[in-house]
Parts: C-alpha cells; sequence; structure tokens
C-alpha cells in the first residue's frame, strides 16, 4: 500500500475513535490527515479490486448470475490475502472460488466505496454512520488491515518486532497506520456492541 502509510506515525493525534449518538447512530470525527490517509487507502483498494476482473467467460448466463471465469487465486498477494482460498484442497478451493469470487470482490468494493463516498461527503471529517454504514466501515476498514497485514508480513513477524522498528524505517509507518485502524475498529464495534446490548435490555424490560 503506499503513501498514505508514511504519516502513520501522525494519527491518533486528534480523532476519538467512534462513539454512540442516539438511536442506531456511530458519530466520528477525524482531521484532515486522518481523512487523507483512509481515502488514499480506500482507493487503492478499489483500484486493486478492479484488477481482478472476469475475461472471456464462454457462458453468459454463468456471467448473468456471478459465476466467475476465475478459478485460481490471485498471484497478487494481497489480492490473495483479500480474496483467498477457502479450502485447503485445490479442486474444491477452485470449484468454490468460481462461484462465490465474484460476489466476494463485490462487496469488498462496495465497503471500500462506502468509505470513500462517506469521506468525500464530508470535507471536515465529520462522520455519521447508520447501522449498514457502521457495518461496510467495518469491513472495509478490516480489508485494509489485511492489505496491510501482507507488506508487514504479519504472518511472520510477532508484533513486537515490528513494534521495536526503528525511526527512519518505511514500514514503521505502514505498522502506526495498522494498528491506528485496529483500534478504529474496536472503536466501532464498541459502539454497535453497546447499541445491541441496550436493545437486548430495553426488550427483557418490556417482557
Amino acid at each position: 500500500m503506499g503513501d498514505a502509510t508514511t504519516r502513520g506515525s501522525a494519527l491518533m493525534s486528534a480523532t476519538e475513535g467512534f462513539k454512540r449518538h442516539g438511536a442506531d447512530s456511530y458519530v466520528a470525527q477525524f482531521d484532515s490527515s486522518e481523512r487523507e490517509v483512509i481515502l488514499n487507502l480506500c482507493e487503492q483498494i478499489i483500484e486493486l479490486l478492479a484488477e481482478r476482473v472476469d475475461h472471456g467467460h464462454d457462458d453468459p448466463l454463468a456471467a448473468m448470475v456471478g459465476i466467475a471465469s476465475h478459478d485460481t487465486p490471485p498471484e497478487d498477494e494481497v489480492l490473495h490475502r483479500l480474496l483467498p482460498n477457502a479450502y485447503a484442497d485445490d479442486v474444491d478451493a477452485a470449484e468454490f472460488r468460481r462461484y462465490t469470487e465474484s460476489t466476494l470482490r463485490s462487496k469488498k468494493q462496495a465497503h471500500a466505496m462506502a468509505i470513500r463516498i462517506g469521506l468525500k461527503s464530508s470535507p471536515e471529517g465529520d462522520i455519521e454512520l447508520d447501522h449498514q454504514g457502521a457495518n461496510d466501515w467495518l469491513g472495509g476498514l478490516n480489508d485494509i488491515r489485511l492489505a496491510l497485514g501482507v507488506r508487514l508480513k504479519i504472518e511472520n513477524n510477532n508484533h513486537e518486532h515490528l513494534e521495536l522498528l526503528s525511526p527512519d524505517d518505511p514500514l514503521r509507518g505502514v505498522y502506526a497506520v495498522y494498528t491506528w485502524l485496529g483500534w478504529l475498529q474496536e472503536t466501532l464495534l464498541s459502539a454497535l456492541i453497546d447499541d445491541a446490548d441496550e436493545d437486548e435490555e430495553s426488550q427483557l424490560g418490556n417482557s
């Protein structure tokens, strides 16, 4: 992922994350640098997913109902992480991919687009989400973190190692963004859980 991650160390300076605001509403305020970082990364996700298109589908009906022509995982390692095999067995994985990849790809693009549209619509960085919008943001932020995790080689590098990166290491900024986005996800998820808990208490009180 590109230039936005070089500003990672400056994040978390102003934002308080997401908070519940009234019934079925979740709000956050991002400063200009935070807004720019998220926008940049969302646009990279959108562009990357757009590169994975179905070419030369032999069956128009299959294309119409979303059956992909791809039956192997993407060669790009970030795309592979976003669109992984569902099964260890190659034959089962290929069959499952043909029936699900197009839908999964569209869903991930929609999540990233929802974040982008929200931020583009608010130059001041004020975001207010309903329940569906909150879930779109959770999905989109998770995909960005998956992509950053590939660059950080999260599977091979433990967090203690990444936290000890030198200040001039370019991965330090990437890791700062990765951890900040994880924290941002947690604040939104916490707001959603608080909402669900209150709804449950209200139902119990009325029973």
